[in-house]
Formats: structure tokens, sequence, C-alpha cells
């Protein structure tokens, strides 16, 4: 008999909110999104979050928890207004925030983090002049903190969210004194940290409210990748490649990112691209689509995919796109399978990499996001990274089960066994392998070197 008690999911993104039902199964009975555009304010956030909620709350849900973008923030006053719109990720830091933070922290900040010196993270935003006249009462949120603040009145981050604003010590999970002190920030600006599991209060109606995390967390779990055994792959706006480690493997002339994920020996290990699924949005505009079994039957270029610059490896905002061996002939159908070629080619490096780093060869590769509903994509991807690549049955949904399990677990159910039932009756992705297509990725990673050094 399937059970009839639910949990409500809310995932935060970059293209707007989404959310869906599940029960004890995971099975989704209830799916509802709401698209925005940036910049985005907390009045927008708050706007969509009640839209959704009431739309899709028929009856009162066991739990509400939620899944936030990482690397991003919104400064309230002591009153709770906001003062700033909510920054992501796209936005970019002022050199002078960035060189706050190094100037007292130095060549150390991966070690001592985990992130790297890039605008993409906030903690250089918030180092910068133009942020630095906050009032010492302002706090710092995240769109996930300041829902859950909504529902329960508490002010609480994850650790997962706090280490990717590059505030959090990556060695002792509690916010870092001497970033803090040369960001002009004191602890009291910042939420109290909590497990993403951990019940932070109810609702009116008495609804539970858990804490929730990241979306690269949530899709890890909803993935069933919270073991170094499984690589979790997510193709959305954006990109990332994920693997959960159980020690920081912290190497930054390696590329990678490591987050703290709990207070216990669990780390995300991973690489992260600014051209993702946008990337292969824009080369549909710009070339069409071919069909799904299109295969070139010459060779095609090689496309370097940074259209707006790149995270990993180089985390290099000047980073920008070029083709290279493109000829006048090349039709536009060969020019967006390059594109395509380009985004995944980025991937199965991140692949690469990050074993190299973790020093686990992950046995299976789990495809989540909506960048692989396109069927011409997995497959290539599968013959790229060489072993076997599962895409579950609503791999759009990933991130949302995640957060689905961590609301059961919560309540004191173990969803685990229908994570498991889902990868078992996961479709295996059988690899394509176009002509010239290794050849085409060895070329792109020595193209990629040379155009790191050259910027």
């Amino acid at each position: 008999m399937k059970s009839s008690r639910e949990v409500l999911c809310f995932d935060i993104a970059s293209g707007g909110l989404s959310a869906a039902r599940f029960n004890e199964e995971l099975e989704n009975s209830a799916y509802q999104e709401v698209a925005w555009k940036m910049p985005l304010s907390a009045s927008s956030l708050k706007q969509a979050f009640e839209r959704i909620e009431d739309s899709i709350s028929h009856d009162k849900p066991a739990a509400i928890s939620m899944s936030s973008f990482m690397h991003s923030f919104l400064v309230l006053d002591s009153n709770g207004n906001p003062g700033t719109p909510v920054y992501t990720w796209m936005d970019g830091a002022s050199p002078d925030g960035i060189e706050a933070i190094r100037s007292v922290i130095g060549s150390g900040f991966h070690h001592r983090t985990g992130c790297h010196y890039h605008p993409m993270f906030p903690v250089f935003k918030l180092a910068s002049e133009a942020m630095k006249n906050r009032s010492p009462a302002d706090r710092i949120v995240s769109p996930k903190t300041l829902l859950v603040e909504s529902l329960t009145g508490e002010c609480v981050e994850d650790f997962g969210m706090a280490a990717a604003s590059g505030l959090l010590n990556v060695h002792s999970a509690d916010w870092d004194t001497d970033v803090l002190r040369a960001a002009n920030l004191k602890a009291s600006n910042l939420p109290k940290l909590m497990e993403r599991n951990a019940i932070v209060g109810k609702t009116t109606s008495g609804s539970v409210v858990v804490n929730g995390s990241g979306d690269g967390f949530m899709a890890n779990i909803g993935s069933g990748s919270e073991s170094s055994s499984r690589i979790a792959i997510t193709l959305g706006t954006s990109a990332a490649v994920r693997q959960m480690v159980q020690k920081p493997a912290l190497d930054p002339s390696a590329g990678t990112f490591c987050y703290r994920a709990t207070p216990g020996n669990e780390f995300l290990l991973g690489c992260a691209s600014n051209n993702g699924g946008n990337a292969l949005d824009w080369a549909r505009q710009e070339f069409g689509t071919p069909a799904a079994d299109y295969v070139p039957n010459r060779e095609i270029p090689v496309f370097l995919p940074w259209l707006k610059g790149e995270r990993s490896l180089e985390w290099n905002s000047d980073l920008r796109p070029s083709w290279h061996g493109r000829k006048a002939d090349h039709t536009p159908f060969e020019l967006q399978r390059s594109v395509m070629e380009g985004v995944l080619f980025n991937l199965a490096q991140y692949v690469e990499v990050i074993e190299k780093s973790s020093g686990v060869r992950a046995n299976q590769i789990v495809l989540s996001g909506n960048g692989f509903l396109d069927p011409a994509v997995a497959p290539v991807l599968s013959a790229l990274v060489s072993r076997d690549t599962l895409q579950p049955a609503s791999s759009g949904l990933g991130t949302l089960r995640g957060v689905a399990v961590c609301a059961w677990r919560a309540l004191g159910y173990d969803a685990t066994p229908a994570i498991k039932r889902l990868l078992s009756d996961a479709a295996f992705v059988a690899p394509v392998r176009p002509p010239g297509l290794d050849e085409r990725f060895a070329r792109f990673k020595q193209l990629r070197k040379l155009n790191s050094e050259e910027i």
C-alpha cells in the first residue's frame, strides 16, 4: 500500500523556482514551476514561493524542505528588509574584493575554504569596497535561508551552502574568523549553522521545515551518489561534475572545488562550469537542431565553449569561446554538434581531474538535469567517460528528489531503498562514438591548456 504522507520540496535555481511532492517511495504526485529573470529580488522570490506553495499544497505536507543554487546571497537589514538583490554565481565581484581577501589570506585561501580566487564566490562581493559600508546589524543570507526564515522565524544555514560562500573553514566546519575579518564581517552577520537534515521549526499549519542544502549536494543525493563509487553529472543552465569523498582534497592546481557537506567526514569534490545547457541552447538557436541520430560524416571543428568565461578548471572570467579547425563550408548542423561536443568534452575532462584528485575511480556515472533531455547528448558523454552511465527516470527531478530524501531522513524515514530502486530501473546510456571523437577530445584538452596559458 502506498503511503499517503508526502513531503513538499523546492529548488531555487537561476532560471526559476520549482517544487514537487514526494511520498516515502519518492514517487512524484505533483510538480510546479515558476520562471524568472535575473536580477532576482527578495520579493519576487517570496512571491514565487507563495504562489507555488498555494497551488501545490492541496493538503498539509509532512515536511517542507528546499535546495538553492549555490554561491548566492542577499543582504538584510536589522528589520529583515532586503538591501540588495539576490546575488548569484553569474554576478562578478570587483577586483578590490578579491584583493582584500588575498592581502590577508594569501595563497592559502583554497586550502582553508576549498574555494578559489574567482569573482563568483560571495566572499569577494562582500569584501568589496562597495559593500563594506554595511550596517553592523546587517545579515547575510542565502535565498534558502530567506525562505526557511519566512516559514519558521529561524535564521539558519547548512554546511554545504556555507562552504560554497567562501566564508566557511573546510577543516573546522565553522565560519572562518580570518576570512570574516578580511571581509569586514562577524559571525553575528551570518546564520546559525545546522545539519541539512535538521528540523528548523514548523509552519503555522504545523508542517515540519527541514533545513535543506545546496543544489549540487542534493543532486548527488537524489542520484544515489553519496559515496565515491558514483559520480554525479548535472547539466542544467550551467553544468557540474561531483564526487563525494571522506576527506578534503585541496590541491589548488587541480582546479577542483572541495566543499564541506556535513560536520562529519563528508566533502563534495567537484568541478563547475558556467557553460552548460546555456551553451547548448545558444547553439540550437544559432544553428538549429539536427535529428538525435545525426552523425557528421566528416571531421568537425573543436569548440572551446567559454561563452561566459569559466570556473573549473581555470577559474578565469576572461576565457572566451573559440573554434579550432573550422572551415568555410562547415554546415550549421556540424557547428551545432561541435558546440555540443565542446560542452561534453569539458564534463568528461572534469571526471578525469576529479578522479585524479580523489584517487578513486567511480564505477558508474549518474546523470541529472534537463540538459540531458536532448536524446543526442547523453550517448556521446557515455562514450567519453567509458563506463556505465545511468540516466534515471525523471532525471530532471534529481535535485528535488535529493531534497525529498533529506526531508524523509529528518522525519526518521530512510528513503535510500527507493533511490536504489530508481538506479536499478535507470536506463543504461548506450555510448555513441562518432568518427574522430577521441581524437577531438584529446585535441580539446591540448587547446584548453594552450588557451589558458595565453590568457
